[in-house]
């Protein structure tokens, strides 16, 4: 059988208009005015056609034992095949029409790849709305991270202040114990001074028993002021520094763990087990959902 020529020739029919139209079944091209009375006539009443200035008739399949196009289509074997083929091989197989069975497949093609891309959309959504769950809790972690931080110091500001107030408060009564001590002492060496005096006085008395008088009371005032002063302890203060490693420093904040969260379907489905073929009745499983 020749093979359709394309597209660009003329109508087969009356050989003058563009042949814009091809018969998927008598394999001719067609202008508008003919195809419309092919369609009219009984017996070509059902054909398809293929209609556009890009159509390509050569791409149309063949028996190539028969030479003859492919009008039906077997089920059962799953193949493309021409009017001879029927009742040699295929008279008992369940059969239909290669367009028939060509709109089932593109029918479930069609349903499988929104199912796929409803999906695929439906887990772009969760990776969507987990990264913003994710960032949420980054910033919240952070932010407890600061606060802890904060808290931290202020204890840590709190303890060197406490420290530093003992000292002053400690220094304050040691140095007020010693500015009296010091107080004391020079009221004391003001009366040693005035003793001072009045034995450079006695240095003119010529009467012995006189001199002998002052002098005793004299060295009885100086032995009193010994015996009354008493130098106290000094007092002294130091500080043993502690060295933190920084291991420890880590362990006065909380820990810190990464993890991943997988989400569950509260309704999970089986596992999609379809595979297309080329008619309805050749899937070999079922989805339990879609029937």
């Amino acid at each position: 059988m020749e093979k359709a020529q394309s597209a660009s020739k003329t109508c087969d029919i009356c050989v003058s208009a563009p042949g814009r139209n091809y018969c998927e079944q008598c394999n001719q091209l067609f202008c508008d005015g003919c195809k419309i009375s092919h369609l009219r006539a009984k017996i070509s009443e059902n054909h398809s056609f293929l209609s556009g200035p890009n159509i390509n008739p050569e791409v149309k399949q063949y028996c190539k034992e028969h030479d003859e196009n492919f009008i039906y289509y077997c089920k059962e074997c799953d193949s493309p095949i021409c009017k001879i083929c029927v009742i040699k091989k295929h008279k008992s197989h369940d059969f239909a029409e290669i367009k028939e069975s060509t709109e089932g497949i593109k029918n479930e093609v069609k349903t499988v790849i929104d199912m796929k891309m409803r999906n695929l959309q439906s887990k772009i959504t969760d990776i969507d709305q987990g990264t913003n769950t994710y960032q949420a809790d980054v910033q919240k972690v952070i932010q407890v991270i600061k606060e802890e931080g904060r808290h931290l110091k202020e204890m840590i500001d709190k303890k060197v202040e406490g420290l530093i107030n003992t000292v002053k408060e400690k220094d304050r009564r040691n140095v007020q114990t010693l500015q009296s001590v010091g107080n004391e002492l020079k009221t004391a060496l003001d009366k040693a001074k005035e003793q001072q005096k009045f034995y450079q006085d006695t240095q003119g008395i010529k009467d012995t028993t006189k001199l002998l008088q002052k002098l005793k009371r004299i060295k009885s005032q100086i032995d009193q002021m010994e015996e009354e002063m008493k130098i106290p302890i000094m007092p002294s203060v130091k500080y043993a520094k502690k060295t933190v490693a920084e291991g420890e420093i880590g362990n006065l904040f909380g820990e810190l763990t990464f993890g991943e969260t997988v989400k569950k379907e509260e309704n999970p489905k089986p596992k999609e087990n379809v595979r297309v073929t080329r008619t309805a009745k050749q899937y070999r499983y079922r989805c339990s959902y879609c029937k």
